[in-house]
């Protein structure tokens, strides 16, 4: 695993790889790359990323993260924009940007993409495959635990948007502020007593400590806000022209993509090639089931390699 801070639209961001570094030659031509959930922090998707390159052997697994998500360490010279002023590059449209530039600066136009989309990350897939430059390089694009459509509709949604933005918008600034001022030993204390109670497991302290950073927590939020209030109903055009491309896996106990919206997905494009989870993996699968979901997507994409 290699991983480091690149610039990407001005933005640090924080880029793991596995297999080759992005400014290594691809002699494979082609390369898997994962775009998260929100939030949008890599750390989170080490062991599934890890995993699934091992499992693949030959092909370059890469993660990029959100812009903004990831904060640099102190000691970096580089330093991410505050959220005030820079809104068009924290939103939808500027994460989207941000991909698009990464895409075409360091993947080859000869090499092709396996994307994967996490949650979000499938609902920017479909904003990637309207640019044709980017349409071009993709193999096949693998929708997990697809939020692309009717967000705030969803329980999850509803709780985010009634319950949880209320009370952030009175005291979510100030709490992470607060907790933020606590030593570290203390914060850490807390995140793992939080992780004991459901079953976090402990290697993903660091990238949960850089989480509760105000300034990305406020760009974390700013994101969710930004997807209630853009993730409507399904983008039925790009998913008739990309049909050929798109592999969709829902979930069965999933409070942000209900199983209705993977049945109406089927009723509405009979052709689609749309697959509901049997194992009762969690919409968060890299919490608690990376190793189960890189097998899953292991299979995909070894069915789609390049002939």
């Amino acid at each position: 695993m290699q991983e480091a801070y690149v610039n990407i639209n001005s933005i640090p961001t924080h880029i793991f790889t596995w297999g080759k570094w992005i400014e290594e030659t691809l002699t494979e031509k082609e390369v898997v790359i994962c775009i998260t959930g929100n939030p949008g922090l890599p750390g989170f998707y080490t062991e599934f990323a890890g995993t699934l390159q091992r499992e693949l052997g030959d092909l370059p697994v890469w993660v990029i993260g959100h812009a903004g998500h990831d904060d640099p360490p102190e000691a970096s010279i580089r330093e991410v924009p505050q959220l005030s002023g820079n809104e068009e590059l924290f939103n939808l449209d500027g994460q989207i940007r941000h991909k698009i530039a990464f895409i075409e600066k360091y993947v080859p136009s000869d090499v092709k993409i396996h994307l994967i989309g996490h949650s979000i990350g499938a609902w920017m897939i479909l904003q990637l495959l309207e640019n044709e430059r980017i349409r071009n390089r993709v193999q096949k694009c693998y929708m997990l635990f697809p939020t692309v459509e009717r967000m705030m509709e969803s329980p999850n949604g509803w709780v985010f948007t009634k319950i949880a933005m209320p009370l952030y918008s009175v005291f979510g600034y100030l709490f992470f502020t607060l907790f933020a001022a606590l030593p570290v030993w203390l914060r850490l204390l807390f995140i793992q007593i939080y992780f004991l109670i459901f079953s976090i497991p402990r290697h993903f302290l660091g990238t949960a400590l850089k989480y509760s950073k105000p300034s990305v927590a406020e760009k974390v939020v700013f994101l969710a806000d930004d997807e209630m209030a853009r993730v409507r109903g399904i983008q039925r055009e790009i998913v008739e022209q990309n049909l050929d491309l798109l592999k969709f896996y829902y979930g069965t106990t999933d409070g942000w993509v209900p199983v209705s919206y993977y049945e109406q997905l089927k009723k509405d494009y009979p052709k689609v090639d749309a697959q509901l989870d049997t194992q009762k993996i969690a919409h968060a699968f890299v919490l608690r089931h990376s190793q189960a979901m890189a097998g899953i997507v292991r299979d995909m994409i070894q069915q789609h390699r390049r002939g």
